[in-house]
């Protein structure tokens, strides 16, 4: 499922910040052993380690798997319910986006299960994001919450 883009402009699909109308069409689930196995194994590409994996809750609304390469760490995040993934500071509780470390990307990007956002992209202002795609509740969610930029939509702590 690809993020869509035009003219420079972001176009997340349905689901992007994990609401849904109740009447709505239940969101899709990314298998959690997929999403960890993916990390194990990039973390073995690269010579590290995975220290822990945390799943997903009612908050935050992703998945969350810390991989020690060298003397650095790096938090892989997990979609919930969309196949992307993004690379941020540890710890992951105010997520800071930050670059490929120790070429974790690479190793993340081999499997072909996700797709390894870029903190140019997680950082795009949200008034350059197309959000047409997305729910009633969606809309709600983020004139409540107001992210500022599309990393804040798709990786959030909202309840």
């Amino acid at each position: 499922m690809p993020i869509e883009r035009g003219s420079g402009v972001i176009r997340p699909p349905r689901g992007a910040t994990g609401f849904r109308d109740h009447v709505a069409e239940p969101l899709p689930l990314v298998d959690p052993r997929v999403f960890a196995s993916v990390c194990h194994q990039a973390a073995r590409l690269v010579h590290g380690r995975v220290l822990e994996i945390t799943p997903p809750g009612v908050t935050p609304n992703f998945h969350t798997a810390v991989i020690r390469c060298g003397g650095l760490s790096a938090a892989v995040l997990g979609h919930t319910h969309l196949p992307f993934i993004a690379l941020a500071r540890v710890p992951a509780g105010h997520v800071v986006f930050i670059d490929d470390r120790n070429d974790l990307g690479v190793a993340l990007r081999s499997s072909g299960a996700f797709r390894l956002l870029t903190r140019s992209e997680l950082e795009t202002p949200i008034d350059l994001i197309d959000t047409s795609d997305l729910g009633d509740a969606e809309h709600r969610e983020i004139a409540y919450w107001k992210p500022e930029t599309f990393g804040e939509l798709l990786f959030n702590h909202w309840d």
